[in-house]
């Protein structure tokens, strides 16, 4: 009876801490609902791949659950709007490509302010672009299909599906001082189908995207759009090196919240996003698929968006850019 006694002595003094222990969590009800993260391209490519990757690191990283969710169209604009418009407590993050900072540019007058509506949190990625035409365009180097584009002014077709591809077409066109159709698609998956089939004739996209069929010979790769060559594709010629330094595209990758969001839930996530790009397995990862991881501050973020917001505003007006 004595041995019964001190038990229910100990039990009672152990009831109160269930609820105490129960109560951090409680404290911040915010801490048990998923996160929304907003990607405003169709699943399936790269950039997705990417989001839904850091997705499941950032799951670990903040101890909630986070929940990709894709919004195509107008250039990322109606995924902007939606987190833009998105409550204070930082539940709700866009992902996006770096071009889409063009989006407002392009479209014109829509009275969205991204520098001044979402916040950076931090880059995540990065996905390296190249030059690829159908076998049927007689052409092997940037050369040769600058002067077919000369000879043919808006005979051959550039399929484009985000503002990087846009920029690219507009870059490459200011270079070769030719002029290319655009042709526009929802994503890199939705143009390749024309591609291949030859019903557009080139495409600066995804390296992802377009190794496969340049292995498989289905399509031709002409060049990768920057200053280094690709470890997986050591063959292929940067567009540096192909004389045509000018066509280099913004292809980082970063995470936002909606200004309005706190600077203390800001610098959690910042903090959190940094971790991701920075683990071992996720550089790994992505390697594997042609992408890369790029960590970057929130304010080094900001600060690129500043700079590329005025290069874009001076090649938007040149060549009279609009949205797709």
């Amino acid at each position: 009876m004595l041995h019964l006694r001190k038990l229910l002595i100990v039990f009672a003094a152990l009831v109160p801490f269930g609820p105490a222990l129960a109560q951090p969590a409680a404290a911040d009800p915010a801490a048990a609902r998923a996160i929304r993260m907003v990607v405003p391209l169709p699943a399936g490519g790269p950039s997705d791949f990417i989001a839904r990757l850091t997705a499941q690191h950032l799951t670990e990283a903040l101890g909630q659950p986070v929940v990709v969710e894709n919004r195509p169209g107008a250039n990322g604009l109606i995924a902007a709007r939606e987190v833009a418009t998105a409550g204070g407590d930082g539940q709700v993050l866009l992902y996006a490509p770096g071009s889409m900072i063009a989006a407002p540019l392009l479209a014109r007058d829509t009275g969205f302010d991204w520098v001044r509506e979402l916040a950076p949190v931090g880059k995540i990625g990065r996905v390296p672009f190249g030059l690829a035409v159908h076998p049927g365009v007689p052409a092997t180097s940037m050369a040769e299909l600058a002067a077919l584009a000369r000879q043919q002014p808006g005979a051959l077709n550039v399929a484009t599906s985000t503002p990087s591809e846009v920029m690219a077409a507009a870059q490459f066109m200011k270079a070769a001082g030719a002029t290319l159709t655009r042709v526009p698609y929802k994503g890199s998956q939705q143009a390749m189908p024309d591609l291949l089939a030859g019903r557009v004739q080139l495409m600066f996209g995804p390296l992802s995207a377009l190794q496969p069929h340049a292995k498989s010979g289905a399509l031709r790769l002409l060049a990768v759009i920057g200053a280094e060559r690709s470890a997986a594709l050591p063959e292929v010629p940067t567009t540096a090196e192909a004389g045509f330094t000018g066509v280099a595209v913004p292809t980082w990758q970063a995470l936002y919240v909606p200004a309005r969001v706190d600077g203390a839930r800001q610098a959690r996530l910042a903090q959190a996003v940094q971790a991701v790009a920075a683990r071992p397995d996720v550089k790994a990862e992505l390697g594997r698929r042609l992408l890369a991881a790029e960590a970057a501050s929130p304010q080094e973020v900001a600060a690129t968006i500043r700079r590329e917001l005025a290069d874009w505003a001076v090649l938007i007006d040149e060549y009279r850019l609009t949205a797709d």
